[in-house]
């Protein structure tokens, strides 16, 4: 089996390492996020690969310059402890399933995730399977399936046959498995559209007869400009959970 552990945060990172490698061995290697390398390196352990975005495209073509074998993911952000190791080793048994962590989601990112779902089947015809990329298993067939298509595409849905899941309920755990979508300057477009409408709203009604027609075209621009905000955030966590 070989560990991809990526380096996505230093806290603990050391004792982290030492835990993983006492669960599942010393095959190793790292990927780095660029700004950490610096630090990461004072502790004795040398980068394979350095990223700063595209993640999934720098784990995908360092797979692809070594041997097809099992893959343990791993992030450095998740808290994992040796509780959660050993039970994840258990669910692996025979190592012939893909494993997963599932983080337990509240009714406002229920809700949420099931608007980002049907933006991503519309897209590619399968769904999100909301795991948590920060700790899989993916056995040799899996792995080699993916290195013909994309790596990110661990994510999508599988059958239950072919896979296992643990589920998270320790709440400072659950937190940690997520993946969180960073500020982006231009989800701020739909907001200044937003207040441009409204100002031209203000200023019609001022000057203009209001009429159903009017009415019309105002609320239909303030749908449309709600469900560009919606597909571009759907993008955006999209992109933050298969690519970065």
């Amino acid at each position: 089996m070989k560990i991809v552990f990526v380096v996505d945060s230093i806290t603990d990172v050391k004792n982290k390492i030492n835990l993983i490698q006492s669960y599942f061995g010393t095959n190793i290697v790292y990927v780095v996020k660029s700004h950490f390398l610096s630090i990461f390196e004072t502790f004795g352990y040398k980068a394979n690969a350095v990223y700063e975005k595209n993640l999934a495209e720098i784990i995908h073509i360092l797979l692809l310059k070594s041997n097809i074998e099992p893959i343990l993911l791993c992030y450095s952000s998740l808290n994992f402890d040796a509780n959660l190791l050993a039970k994840f080793r258990a669910k692996i048994g025979n190592g012939d399933k893909i494993v997963n962590i599932m983080p337990e989601y509240n009714s406002l990112e229920r809700i949420c995730n099931s608007t980002y779902n049907v933006y991503v089947k519309t897209l590619f015809k399968a769904k999100d399977s909301l795991i948590s990329p920060k700790l899989q298993y993916l056995p040799v067939p899996f792995v080699v399936e993916l290195l013909n298509s994309h790596f990110g595409n661990k994510l999508f849905e599988t059958t239950p046959e072919n896979s296992s899941i643990l589920y998270i309920e320790n709440s400072e755990l659950n937190n940690s498995t997520k993946i969180k979508t960073k500020f982006n300057k231009f989800a701020l477009i739909p907001i200044i559209i937003a207040l441009l409408i409204t100002m031209f709203l203000i200023i019609s009604l001022a000057f203009i007869k209001v009429n159903y027609i009017f009415i019309l075209i105002f609320v239909s621009l303030y749908i449309l400009d709600l469900l560009f905000a919606i597909i571009y955030q759907c993008k955006l966590y999209f992109d933050a959970r298969f690519l970065d």
